[in-house]
């Protein structure tokens, strides 16, 4: 474990090393210090340490890895320790040793041994590339080490939404051959740089010929799907028989159950519409049955809250108990720097008991001292400063001010070395909603760069004094899933080594959790966030280096009596910040939760225990499957919220008694269809007759709305008539 954490570190913090290319052909790779494990002259500074709260936290979940009849496997672990603290290497630390100790056991069993899952799509991609030099490392000492950790590689499979990754090898196989010829441009393999050697991979714009570095084909039975094979020939990946064990392709990764598995929450309610991911949790068609996975683990926990969050709950009935096998439930650890109320939160979700909740790590007598960790009031840290501008016309004026001088300042304070510039050259700028950023995105283009340019007038700013805005880039649901990993590089440029690094980024909360950019120092927030939690995540981006502390400005806005509030309070709320967060609510067996998507978990645990109705509703599940599906559900609720209990068993029953007189001939499917199915896509407008027989079934856990199309009426009715 010591030894693939280290290899991560020091593989991981590798920057990107593109190809060099010239008169449209490839001539070389960038330069870059490829770290060495045993000489720590190459490893760049703070790497190869533990922090000591992340060994303890280690070395107290050994047990309940080791021994799967433990106590403390019942345990749900919460590490609740400040944004930037170092809470991913604690769980990915335990993560490798969970995975080295299965195969130690038996290095035959190859299934899915860890599944950690997030909230946001940007966060899940970021994550993965992390934890893809985690298990390069893991797979490389498995190769060392054959013997006695078996053949079958050690992998990583990312588990997301068709927007980021493909489903179907024939579709990555079309994207693939898009790029190749030049004409797609998009890039749905996710990885943007070999995680082992940091070389450039995907598409190359400027390339003549060889367009696509890193992609692979390969032959699967009668198609093909995309394999991840560096091109860096020196790197311990680039090998036919070797290549990077990653999968991104929905297919490849029920046939191959990676190791690891990153996904977000969203993605599991497609457990009920896709049987075949039972292969992630142990299941074979030969009837064979690997063990399921035995750590699970929940980052960002304060989003699984609210309706989100009761969703999670109602198909954490179906995961966990695909998880358990012989009784022995997973092992669960989660991950937050904001909550209130956890253990409440924690037993709604999970359903093991307030008492079985364990914060880690414990505050001490002082507030702002946990042992592991304390308050050094003498550091330098981030700065908050509150601007209510009740002078100027708008709330865009004050915006346009701001930030114009904001951008024009750090041009222009004296340094004694320009890369001081660094930390502050971006300005990240948040948004309470998409609405108020493409206001801003208008202000950019126009007020931003006028007002700047009549500051340089009075002011008698010239020549390489100016500030210009060059690159400004967005981060919110509006872009291209495939467009993040891209962004994130673009962010991570720093002032002076690149020609044009990034000037403006604006973004909504998609930033709030995950980016994990330690150039970032300089961040201004539209209007006072909805929430505490969200306040201190969103302004957590910025500040994460001691080369740059964090400079926030919060621009109130003068017409919100909820803004100005803040602004009159603003000392003392910042001062005690972390006691005002608000506690959160999960309610997964509550009447809304219930109607939406109970049924759900009744089809997925049907689907997935029987055989014969595994592919089709008919004829009716037997009664033995009936019989332990039902005592799973109730034995849930009466676990979480016994209250339901009856209102439960009723809507149950009502649905199996409707499944049994319409036995439809298909569960359903994601497009037209002749048969009236048992479910269809909730959000979506089937025809009348199958929206009301078939049941609407959510393939996200989020609210999805059915679209509203609009018509023109060209023959009016006669009212009076």
């Amino acid at each position: 474990m010591n030894r693939a954490m280290l290899l991560q570190q020091l593989h991981y913090s590798i920057e990107t090393r593109n190809w060099i290319i010239e008169n449209g052909n490839i001539t070389g790779l960038k330069d870059a210090t490829i770290p060495d494990i045993n000489d720590s002259t190459t490893w760049k500074t703070g790497l190869g340490s533990w922090r000591p709260f992340q060994l303890a936290f280690i070395l107290m979940n050994l047990n309940s890895m080791l021994d799967a009849n433990h106590p403390d496997r019942e345990m749900v672990d919460l590490i609740w320790f400040p944004t930037g603290g170092g809470k991913t290497e604690a769980y990915l630390g335990l993560s490798a040793f969970t995975i080295f100790l299965k195969r130690l056991k038996d290095k035959n069993d190859a299934g899915t041994t860890v599944i950690m899952r997030y909230t946001l799509r940007l966060l899940t991609a970021q994550q993965f590339q992390r934890a893809a030099s985690l298990i390069c490392a893991c797979d490389k000492i498995r190769k060392e080490n054959e013997e006695e950790l078996g053949t079958a590689r050690i992998s990583i499979g990312l588990w997301v939404g068709e927007s980021l990754t493909p489903t179907y090898r024939e579709d990555a196989r079309k994207i693939f051959k898009k790029m190749e010829l030049g004409r797609e441009e998009d890039n749905p393999f996710v990885v943007q740089k070999c995680p082992w050697c940091g070389s450039q991979m995907g598409y190359l714009k400027d390339e003549k010929r060889n367009k696509v570095k890193g992609y692979k084909r390969k032959k699967v039975g009668t198609t093909e799907t995309i394999i991840y094979q560096c091109d860096n020939s020196e790197c311990n990946f680039s090998k036919t028989d070797f290549n990077l064990p990653l999968f991104v392709i929905d297919e490849d990764i029920y046939d191959n159950p990676p190791t690891l598995l990153i996904g977000t929450v969203d993605k599991f309610a497609m457990l009920t519409w896709r049987p075949e991911a039972r292969t992630l949790f142990g299941f074979r068609d030969t009837g064979e049955r690997l063990s399921p996975p035995e750590l699970i683990i929940q980052d960002e926990l304060h989003l699984i809250s609210g309706p989100l969050g009761s969703m999670v709950g109602l198909y954490e009935t179906m995961i966990e108990e695909l998880c358990t096998a012989n009784n022995v439930k997973p092992k669960i650890i989660a991950s937050t720097a904001t909550i209130s109320r956890a253990k409440e939160q924690i037993d709604s979700l999970y359903g093991r008991g307030t008492q079985d909740v364990n914060i880690f790590p414990a505050q001490c007598l002082s507030a702002g001292d946990s042992f592991f960790a304390y308050e050094d009031n003498a550091s330098t840290g981030r700065l908050y400063v509150g601007i209510f501008a009740s002078a100027l016309p708008s709330h865009a004026t004050a915006q346009v001010r701001v930030l114009s001088a904001l951008l024009q300042s750090v041009k222009s304070i004296p340094v004694a070395d320009e890369m001081e510039r660094d930390p502050y050259w971006t300005a990240l700028t948040y948004f309470n909603s998409i609405r108020e950023l493409g206001h801003a995105a208008t202000l950019i283009r126009a007020d931003i760069s006028e007002y700047l340019y009549s500051m340089w007038i009075r002011k008698g700013i010239k020549g390489d004094e100016k500030r210009f805005i060059n690159k400004d880039i967005e981060l919110t649901s509006r872009i291209n899933s495939m467009d993040i990993p891209e962004y994130l590089e673009e962010l991570s440029k720093s002032y002076q080594k690149e020609k044009y690094p990034v000037d403006v980024c604006l973004a909504t909360n998609m930033i709030s959790v995950g980016v994990d950019i330690q150039r970032l120092g300089l961040m201004t927030v539209i209007g006072q966030p909805k929430t505490t939690s969200e306040y201190i995540q969103a302004t957590s981006r910025v500040g994460r280096s001691k080369k740059g502390p964090g400079l926030v400005f919060t621009i109130y806005n003068c017409s919100k009596p909820r803004d100005r509030s803040h602004f009159e309070h603003f000392q003392e709320y910042h001062s005690k910040i972390y006691s005002k967060v608000e506690p959160t609510s999960v309610t997964p067996f509550s009447a809304p939760a219930r109607e939406r998507a109970l049924h759900a978990i009744l089809i997925g645990l049907i689907r997935f225990y029987s055989e014969q109705s595994r592919n089709s509703p008919k004829p009716f599940p037997a009664s033995e499957t009936i019989e332990r599906v039902k005592q799973i559900i109730f034995d849930r609720v009466n676990l979480i919220d016994d209250v339901e209990y009856e209102k439960t068993l009723e809507l149950i029953e009502g649905k199996l008694e409707y499944w049994k007189n319409e036995l439809p001939l298909i569960y359903g499917s994601f497009g037209q269809t002749t048969n009236i199915p048992l479910m269809y896509p909730a959000g979506t407008n089937p025809p009348e007759d199958i929206k009301e027989r078939a049941w609407s079934t959510p393939t996200s856990m989020r609210n999805v709305d059915s679209t509203c199309d609009a018509i023109v009426i060209t023959d009016y009715i006669n009212i009076d008539n």
